[in-house]
């Protein structure tokens, strides 16, 4: 009995034998199996990574959005500003308290047709040096400091004596301030200052060169134009600014001592 259940176990064994051994995965498909699990796992990651660089993405955009808009704000003030300094300018001009003006000349008491001519001449070229300056000035509010600065001088030399000319000179020493062009800006400042005295925009002028100056990193020249600022102009908005940039030029000196 005992020898027949023997037997009758060894058979099942062996007839369950190749079940259980076609069960095994064999070494290669262990291989492919891991492989599988691995280029899944990798998978995973790249959508993980491709997520996080989308969201970097739409950060980067957001910001960006912001700048373009915080730059055209910036922009738009400024169109604003200069807007607002023209018009400051122009009305001192047309109050007769200017520099600049065209004189008027006086005919013979005898001769009142030249003196009907010489009035139509003279209403004629100043409309004609207002419709040029306002072309100039068109393209610095447009913030095309470039073609402003080319189109300012060449204003300059039809008007060189104009009532416009102490303006349009202020508005090329902006236009390469504007774009950091210091050493140019400093020069056509001093043009400024040399040609035109009486101009309402010397401070700021001289205020402009001592910020130059700084930028350029030329410190004792900074110094020295801004105390030319402080004497001559003691109460002036530009002289208040220019003792808050003196104080930061001296500290400055003193660490490069």
């Amino acid at each position: 009995m005992k020898k027949n259940l023997t037997v009758f176990i060894l058979g099942v064994s062996f007839a369950l034998a190749p079940q259980v051994w076609a069960k095994k995965p064999t070494t290669e498909q262990r291989i492919q199996k891991l492989e599988r699990l691995l280029e899944g796992k990798g998978l995973v990651d790249m959508l993980i990574k491709l997520e996080e660089l989308q969201n970097e993405v739409q950060i980067l955009r957001g910001e960006v959005e912001m700048q373009t808009h915080s730059l055209g704000s910036i922009k738009k003030r400024q169109r604003d500003l200069y807007v607002d300094i023209d018009r400051r300018l122009l009305k001192i001009e047309r109050s007769g308290t200017g520099v600049g003006q065209t004189p008027v000349v006086s005919a013979k008491p005898s001769a009142m047709n030249t003196n009907v001519k010489t009035e139509k001449k003279s209403k004629y070229d100043m409309a004609m040096e207002q419709k040029a300056y306002q072309k100039s000035f068109d393209l610095l509010r447009d913030l095309n400091y470039g073609k402003s600065i080319v189109s300012f001088r060449t204003f300059l030399k039809s008007y060189p004596d104009g009532r416009y000319a102490h303006i349009a000179q202020y508005w090329i020493g902006e236009a390469n301030y504007a774009q950091r062009h210091f050493t140019s800006a400093i020069k056509d400042y001093q043009v400024l200052i040399e040609r035109y005295p009486s101009s309402p925009k010397l401070a700021e002028a001289m205020l402009k060169i001592s910020y130059s100056y700084y930028e350029l990193k030329d410190l004792h020249k900074a110094d020295l134009n801004l105390q030319n600022l402080i004497r001559n102009h003691p109460k002036s908005t530009e002289a208040g600014q220019g003792r808050n940039l003196l104080q930061k030029v001296r500290l400055k000196l003193k660490n490069k001592s």
